[in-house]
């Protein structure tokens, strides 16, 4: 019996692998990753240990802070892994890509880090190392990633986009360096220098639109979008904070694939939707809508769920953050089987294989099973193409890609497998703008 659960489980877990590429959206075709047993038996609301967080450290750098300072993660579903880069001011330069690889349930490095000795401004070209000693160059200087890392799910490479750093006694004489952001190439193994990111200073958000195909993001006043295949900007929004007393500051940015928003999550906790016109960006809205319940105010990141199109994270003090699009409303819990504390800044990652989030904290890699499938629709995380329009209760046009059913155990949701009509959806808001 427990075999035939565990087997369950499994095959459950596969086919949440595939409905978390949402149709229509140019998706490439990807191998068929098997779940690890070792997480097949992880019960709702436990989190399971998976031991200390290792980190390759550059040589002869010394131990100055940590590749996570101020710095994220994000899943590669072309290769089911996870993948973390950061450090950068006031503690390590590492250039490395570490990455957590589900069948051994290990951290590793992608390449060597270059060695402390090379860290000299003229070997520095707009925020890149130009040389080292083995491998591919240009390479980008470690920097502060907060929640802008990205990976495309119709592109195998990884997006970083921070544009600079700052100075760090690991490498005495670089002060604050501004610096283009950058493509790694999953196939090539090797880094290209992009355009700097209107989003990419301290405490910028980013989120990769698999409709639209750009990077839409927000620091300080504005939200825009960057295509990272020519750099071009599209400005959103100006004056957010002053107009609707908004900010995305070292927080994070989720894209929830039921209804095609964005949802921003800073560091205050105070959740607001960019509502994207993919026809006309500059038409995009923002909503500021009514939230039930409360989450801790304080630096941390957030993902979306798969298997109960939810959006997850904030692990402060062993509790487990939960915020419900379709009801407004932040939930929490203990967690159980551990005590893994507070998550370590933005180092949170969810993966649809083994339907676990996998997060850093107290230098420990836990993963962490929310629920087990709720919504059975075999559509219900692949909405329709397209988007109809509909109206919150300030008038204010919205858009919304899905019809609002029912599925057991999760109230309103959208209707698996229907290609949603143009119909009303209410969503409480206190304020909202273009």
């Amino acid at each position: 019996m427990r075999f035939a659960a565990a087997a369950a489980i499994a095959l459950t877990c596969i086919l949440l692998a595939w409905l978390a590429a949402p149709a229509g959206e140019g998706t490439t075709t990807r191998p068929a990753f098997q779940p690890n047993p070792k997480l097949a038996d992880l019960a709702d609301n436990t989190v399971m240990d998976l031991g200390a967080f290792t980190w390759e450290r550059p040589a002869g750098e010394g131990a100055i802070g940590s590749v996570t300072d101020y710095s994220g993660m994000t899943n590669d579903p072309h290769n089911h892994r996870i993948l973390l880069f950061g450090g950068g001011h006031a503690t390590t330069f590492t250039d490395a890509i570490y990455a957590f690889t589900f069948p051994d349930l290990t951290w590793r490095c992608l390449y060597t880090p270059t060695p402390a000795k090379l860290y000299k401004k003229d070997n520095m070209d707009r925020g890149f190392w130009k040389a080292g000693e083995t491998g591919d160059y240009p390479r980008p200087v470690g920097r502060h990633t907060y929640d802008l890392l990205a990976v495309p799910d119709d592109r195998q490479e990884l997006l970083l986009l921070m544009n600079g750093g700052g100075p760090s006694s690991v490498a005495p004489g670089i002060g604050y360096w501004g610096g283009a952001a950058g493509r790694y190439d999953f196939k090539t193994g090797r880094w290209t220098m992009l355009p700097k990111t209107p989003f990419g200073g301290y405490g910028g958000v980013a989120e990769y639109d698999p409709l639209s195909k750009q990077v839409v993001g927000t620091l300080g006043q504005v939200v825009d979008a960057y295509d990272p295949a020519d750099g071009k900007v599209t400005p959103i929004a100006r004056n957010i904070s002053d107009r609707l007393k908004v900010s995305g500051y070292s927080g994070t940015m989720v894209y929830f694939p039921p209804d095609k928003r964005m949802y921003v999550i800073p560091a205050d906790k105070k959740v607001w939707i960019l509502d994207l016109d993919r026809t006309d960006l500059a038409r995009s809205k923002i909503v500021v809508p009514t939230v039930k319940g409360t989450c801790p105010a304080g630096e941390c990141g957030f993902a979306y769920d798969a298997a109960n199109h939810v959006i997850g994270g904030g692990v402060k003090n062993n509790r487990f953050y939960v915020f419900d699009p379709a009801r407004m409303e932040w939930t929490s819990q203990e967690m159980q089987g551990g005590k893994p504390g507070t998550m370590t800044f933005h180092c949170i990652a969810y993966d649809p294989v083994n339907n676990v989030y996998v997060f850093l904290a107290g230098r420990r890699t836990w993963a962490y099973r929310y629920k087990a499938v709720q919504h059975g629709g075999a559509d219900a995380s692949r909405p329709a193409a397209g988007s109809g329009t509909s109206s919150n209760s300030s008038g204010t046009v919205l858009k919304s890609g899905w019809t609002r059913g029912t599925s057991p155990g999760s109230g309103p949701w959208p209707t698996a497998g229907i290609r949603a009509p143009r119909e009303s959806l209410t969503i409480p808001t206190a304020s909202s703008s273009g």
